[in-house]
């Protein structure tokens, strides 16, 4: 069953807008994330996890810097 809630790709990276609830994580829409995970799709179709940013602006700003994530 496919999540719902915001996810924005920049190239292989893709950003999920996430919140916390009492006992898990879910994702969210954009508006009501409390917290954005950054993940890189590998060449198998998984995605591994990179980074947590608090707001939209620094996800991307990290999904837009040249290094070797």
């Amino acid at each position: 069953m496919p999540q719902k809630g915001f996810t924005a790709i920049v190239n292989k990276l893709h950003i999920h807008a996430m919140r916390a609830m009492a006992t898990t994580e879910v994702h969210a829409g954009q508006s009501e994330a409390q917290f954005f995970d950054v993940y890189r799709r590998e060449a198998s179709g998984s995605l591994t996890f990179l980074d947590r940013k608090f707001s939209f602006d620094s996800a991307l700003d990290y999904c837009l810097t040249p290094t070797l994530h």
